[in-house]
C-alpha cells in the first residue's frame, strides 16, 4: 500500500444484520491489523450504534465509520477489502460507502 499523503476520505461500512457476534470474534484481529497500515492512514475509526451504550451492557453495533488518508479511493477501497471485518462477514461490502471530505475541525481524544 501506498503511503498515505493523499486526501481525506470518509467512509461508512455497515454492519450485516445480526453480526454482532462475528464482529466481536474478530476484532482483537481487526484491531491488530490496523498496526501494519501507515501511522497516517487512520485519522479516526470507531462503531456507530443502534442506540447509546448502556452501562453493563455490549454495545449494540451496526457498523463502522472512518477517516482515512489516502492518494485514491482505489487505495482506500483495496485496504478495505482485506479488512477481517469483510473477509470474517462483519461488513455488508455492497453497502459500503466511500466519500472525499476534507475536515473543518477534528480534535484528539
Amino acid at each position: 500500500m501506498a503511503t498515505s499523503t493523499g486526501h481525506e476520505w470518509l467512509v461508512m461500512c455497515p454492519d450485516f444484520p445480526d453480526s454482532l457476534q462475528k464482529r466481536l470474534n474478530v476484532r482483537p484481529e481487526h484491531l491488530q491489523n490496523l498496526q501494519n497500515d501507515p501511522e497516517d492512514f487512520w485519522l479516526f475509526g470507531g462503531v456507530f450504534l443502534e442506540e447509546p451504550v448502556k452501562e453493563g451492557e455490549t454495545p449494540k453495533m451496526k457498523g463502522s465509520a472512518m477517516l482515512i488518508r489516502a492518494n485514491s479511493k482505489e487505495e482506500v477501497m483495496e485496504r478495505l477489502k482485506n479488512d477481517v471485518y469483510v473477509t470474517g462477514g462483519v461488513w455488508d461490502w455492497d453497502k459500503v460507502q466511500v466519500f472525499p471530505f476534507k475536515s473543518a475541525l477534528r480534535k484528539a481524544l
